[in-house]
């Protein structure tokens, strides 16, 4: 692109998608599994639902934000915006989690049952609620990237948090985990059903938006996110997952290797989900696009 022409095209924004931007898309994923299994392991009152979810925010979270800090010693300037930046709240959210959830998952080993442990649980489960969402708000507030620049993002991103929460439980499950295996795989079942048709509206609202959300659709119908939409998102992340469950419910009987898949799937999914947010977010232009100059 030649110089001043990102002033009248649209254009892609690299920084969270590209080189090192792919830790932050992975850091994001991290915390919205983490923070969703945080949640549905509560549901199912999972000691080990909680401990997994807790070493995913804490260490994969934690980890992939870290490494993409250009300068990590002054991250601890971010804590002292909370009024005004979703950034800020989020280092709140995922900081108030692993400290609340980590008391209480040692409450729940030495005193389970009191109301101490009961507390730190609710505030827990607070904290895991903002982990899934903010990161959806973040890019929710960037009003230049079209869009992203829609109320129903938070929303994605906690349903796709809890839907690898409810399938990670489901490994947690059949693994003797003490968790219901068939409430599990309702609830993935359903919640599979549900992003699926958030993901068509969303996509549906970003096309009438205007002609800069439309590309950002375009791109992932028919462009250079495609393959990653097609394979990861609608098959991977949609019909696999379907189509095991639906497998397991005629057959009437679990089988570790197909669940297992479905699993994997799912997450795959996931990933894919906010790749093709982050890959296909573009900047709209300043100003009209002259007629002279290409689409």
């Amino acid at each position: 692109m030649e110089a001043h022409e990102w002033m009248v095209r649209s254009t892609y924004q690299t920084e969270w998608i590209a080189r090192r931007g792919i830790l932050l898309w992975l850091a994001m994923y991290a915390g919205g599994l983490g923070g969703g299994l945080y949640l549905v392991s509560l549901y199912f009152n999972s000691f080990i639902g909680m401990l997994v979810s807790l070493l995913i925010v804490a260490v994969l979270k934690g980890g992939f934000h870290f490494a993409y800090l250009g300068r990590p010693l002054r991250f601890w300037r971010i804590l002292f915006r909370p009024q005004t930046s979703w950034l800020t709240r989020g280092f709140i959210f995922v900081v108030g989690f692993v400290a609340f959830s980590a008391v209480q998952l040692m409450l729940s080993h030495w005193l389970p049952g009191t109301i101490w442990e009961i507390f730190l649980k609710a505030l827990a489960g607070l904290m895991a609620a903002g982990v899934i969402v903010y990161t959806g708000f973040v890019l929710n507030s960037v009003k230049a990237v079209s869009f992203w620049n829609s109320p129903l993002l938070p929303l994605l991103f906690a349903m796709c948090g809890l839907l690898g929460g409810f399938g990670l439980t489901t490994v947690i499950a059949l693994y003797g985990g003490n968790v219901d295996l068939h409430a599990a795989e309702a609830g993935s079942s359903g919640l599979l059903v549900i992003n699926a048709l958030l993901i068509a509206f969303y996509l549906w609202r970003a096309m009438q938006k205007d002609e800069t959300g439309r590309k950002s659709v375009m791109d992932q119908m028919r462009g250079m996110a495609a393959p990653a939409f097609w394979i990861g998102v609608i098959g991977l992340g949609i019909v696999a997952p379907l189509a095991a469950a639906l497998f397991g419910y005629l057959s009437g009987e679990v089988i570790p290797a197909v669940l297992m898949t479905g699993v994997i799937c799912e997450i795959i999914g996931g990933l894919s989900v906010r790749y093709c947010l982050l890959r296909t977010g573009l900047y709209k232009p300043l100003f009209p696009r002259p007629s002279y100059l290409k689409p």
